[in-house]
C-alpha cells in the first residue's frame, strides 16, 4: 500500500498544476507489472477516480513509461492513429500533457495534465513546469520508499 503522505503530497503538486497550466484533470500515477494505479487525482469528471487500475496499454501514458520521455499534444483526435486509442474511443481527451516520475533509475509512474477540449500549444515553460513536478514527485517517493519498501508493486 502506497504510504498516505505520499498520495497528500501528490495530491499538493497535482492541486497546482491543475490551477497553473489550467488544465481541468490532473493524475499521478504508479505503473507496475503493466497496469496503471491512479495514486492522486484532481478532476471534476467522474470517469478516472482515486485507486482505479486500468491495463497501462489503454492509457495515454504508455508512451511517456516506454519512452521515458514528457509528452505534450494539444490536438489528439488530429494525431494519426491516436483517434483509435481505447482511451480516446471511450473518452475524446483532447490536450495531454505529461512526464515520467522516476525511483530508482526506473519509470515508477507518470504525472499527467489532461483535458477534453483542445489547448493552446504547451509552451516551454509549461513541459519545464511538468518535468518539475514529476522530478519533485520522485524526491517524494524516494524518501518514502526509503521509509516503508517501495515501490510498493503488487
Amino acid at each position: 500500500m502506497i504510504p498516505k503522505e505520499l498520495v497528500d503530497s501528490c495530491h499538493k503538486v497535482v492541486n497546482a498544476g491543475v490551477k497553473e497550466l489550467d488544465m481541468p484533470i490532473g493524475i499521478v500515477s504508479h505503473i507496475y507489472n503493466g497496469l496503471y494505479e491512479i495514486i492522486a487525482i484532481n478532476s471534476e469528471m467522474g470517469a478516472f477516480i482515486h485507486g482505479a487500475v486500468f491495463p497501462l496499454e489503454q492509457t495515454y501514458c504508455r508512451d511517456v513509461f516506454h519512452t521515458d520521455k514528457t509528452i505534450a499534444i494539444t490536438e489528439i483526435g488530429n494525431v494519426a492513429g491516436l483517434q483509435l486509442h481505447p482511451l480516446y474511443v471511450s473518452i475524446p481527451l483532447e490536450a495531454y500533457i505529461s512526464a515520467p516520475i522516476h525511483y530508482d533509475d526506473q519509470v515508477w509512474g507518470t504525472i499527467n495534465f489532461t483535458s477534453t477540449t483542445l489547448h493552446q500549444p504547451f509552451a516551454k515553460a509549461d513541459i519545464q513546469r511538468v518535468e518539475q513536478y514529476a522530478k519533485q514527485i520522485s524526491e517524494f517517493v524516494e524518501k518514502a520508499g526509503a521509509i516503508s519498501r517501495a515501490p510498493w508493486n503488487v
